[in-house]
């Protein structure tokens, strides 16, 4: 059986088409592929990140005491300065210090984990801040 060059050419066409939608569609920039943003700039002095905690844990490792875990998005073009020790805010009261950070850069977010000040009652579902640059950090 033999095909004619009308079918031989609809083959052609469709492999084509095909191969050209799978290639855009893998394309950074797409909108079925996930890039981060290209250039994040530096967050500002004194920027503000305000998340939720969203989880607490009793030690999670011999000798560690109880922490949290927050986290949030918006900040699609902005760059964090934040390092372990930084403190963590409820209103103006620090409530605790930054044990472990990581930046979701496809997610536009972090999550941030951190140990309670001594006696400070923290809870899931509190809304909590840290400087993305503290006040006195880098402006590049």
């Amino acid at each position: 059986m033999s095909l004619s060059n009308r079918a031989w050419l609809a083959i052609v066409v469709i492999c084509g088409f095909s191969a050209v939608t799978v290639r855009l569609s893998a394309q950074p920039g797409s909108k079925t592929a996930e890039a981060p943003t290209a250039n994040p700039v530096l967050a500002k002095p004194g920027t503000k990140f305000q998340f939720d905690v969203i989880e607490m844990f009793d030690a999670k490792y011999l000798g560690d005491t109880p922490g949290y875990l927050g986290r949030s998005g918006g900040l699609a073009d902005k760059r964090p300065h934040v390092a372990l020790g930084d403190p963590v805010y409820r209103g103006e009261e620090k409530v605790g210090s930054v044990t472990n950070v990581t930046w979701l850069r496809t997610q536009d977010g972090m999550t941030v984990e951190f140990d309670p000040n001594p006696l400070t009652r923290v809870t899931v579902g509190d809304s909590v801040w840290l400087y993305l640059n503290p006040p006195d950090g880098p402006t590049k």
